[in-house]
């Protein structure tokens, strides 16, 4: 009887714990009102009285802004139509007389996602690999999600290229392209971010155009990053005579990277307002990190690691429909014997109706 009661309590607790948890995710995404009455959920018992005065705290907290610069839209739910095309770069600084840099070619996907509040799920096909063309065996964000309030977002991203690169320089000179497949890499992170100025800026406007800005504004950020990051260069791949043309320390070796950064972002983003329907955003960070894992080593260890991102966007509303474009830049500075510089570079258009 003992067991049977412990079992009845711990399920009824589970149960409040998803219900709040419910509420507070409601909160958070959105400052819009349930389409029920709160009042008089409220009124029905003092845990889900509970639950309402922590749903209004969270809403009250993480969406407060000043309507005189941020405008919500309206609308619980948008729905995006995108075409994005990405390439990465990788260059290599052995020492002073000896620097490469290679370009994959590259990729174009299509895609949608969906939008509930600040909640958004997308999904990607990479119309390369349909119609056989380069980056055929590389895939980026199939699966995304990113999360986003006044207060804070969130997001999740990945990227992946078995494909191979080309390489357009040698010692600062350029040359003809020279494949070179012997490139694996494989990236995924997780990002969260804080806005000091989230009253008057709204991150979601220029971005992920959840919101609509009145006003010009910016705002300083803060955040934390997480990535786990797997890179791996066969330069016994190389042709011939850039085989010969290594380091004679980097001869018949290869370049490994396999571990975990954790990192802190500052920077700043800024949105102007130039006409009634239009908004251009630009923001920029700076993420020093911490890596752990094996570096050019069969021994895990700590290295230090520098990012920077440099976003920017235009997007135009009318009504319920937008349309917008996002140009995205990352580049990290990995230090060890030699340096290399590893970079993401991509350009999204999108279209969408919210409802």
């Amino acid at each position: 009887m003992q067991v049977f009661q412990m079992k009845f309590y711990r399920n009824a607790m589970i149960k409040r714990l998803w219900l709040m948890v419910v509420f507070t995710v409601i909160a958070c995404t959105k400052g819009y009102a349930l389409s029920f009455d709160l009042d008089s959920i409220a009124s029905k018992g003092r845990f889900l009285n509970f639950c309402v005065s922590a749903y209004r705290f969270t809403d009250r907290f993480f969406n407060e802004i000043d309507t005189a610069y941020i405008s919500p839209t309206g609308y619980r739910w948008n729905l995006k139509f995108r075409a994005c095309s990405w390439t990465d770069f990788n260059g290599f600084y052995f020492d002073g007389n000896h620097q490469m840099g290679m370009l994959s070619p590259f990729c174009t996907s299509i895609g949608a996602d969906v939008q509930f509040m600040a909640v958004s799920i997308g999904y990607d096909i990479n119309v390369n690999k349909i119609f056989g063309g380069s980056g055929k065996d590389r895939s980026k964000s199939r699966f995304s999600f990113e999360f986003s309030s006044a207060l804070l977002s969130g997001r999740y991203y990945s990227i992946k290229n078995d494909d191979g690169m080309n390489i357009k320089y040698i010692d600062k000179k350029l040359i003809d392209e020279i494949p070179f497949p012997g490139v694996k890499s494989s990236t995924w992170g997780i990002d969260l971010t804080y806005y000091f100025n989230h009253h008057r800026y709204s991150n979601q406007a220029a971005f992920s155009f959840g919101k609509i800005q009145k006003r010009s504004q910016g705002s300083f950020m803060v955040g934390v990053t997480y990535q786990s990051q797997k890179l791996h260069f066969d330069f016994s791949k190389l042709p011939e005579d850039m085989q010969d043309w290594l380091p004679e320390k980097w001869k018949g070796r290869d370049y490994n990277s396999d571990g975990y950064n954790i990192g802190l972002s500052g920077g700043y983003g800024h949105n102007w307002v130039v006409r009634k329907k239009f908004t251009f955003g630009v923001m920029g960070l700076v993420i020093p990190s911490l890596h752990y894992g094996l570096l050019n080593s069969e021994d895990k260890g700590y290295s230090f690691r520098m990012n920077y991102r440099l976003n920017a966007s235009a997007v135009w509303n009318h009504n319920r429909w937008f349309i917008g474009a996002v140009a995205r830049g990352d580049v990290g500075f990995i230090y060890s014997e030699s340096t290399l510089a590893n970079g993401l570079f991509s350009l999204e258009t999108k279209i969408g109706w919210r409802f």
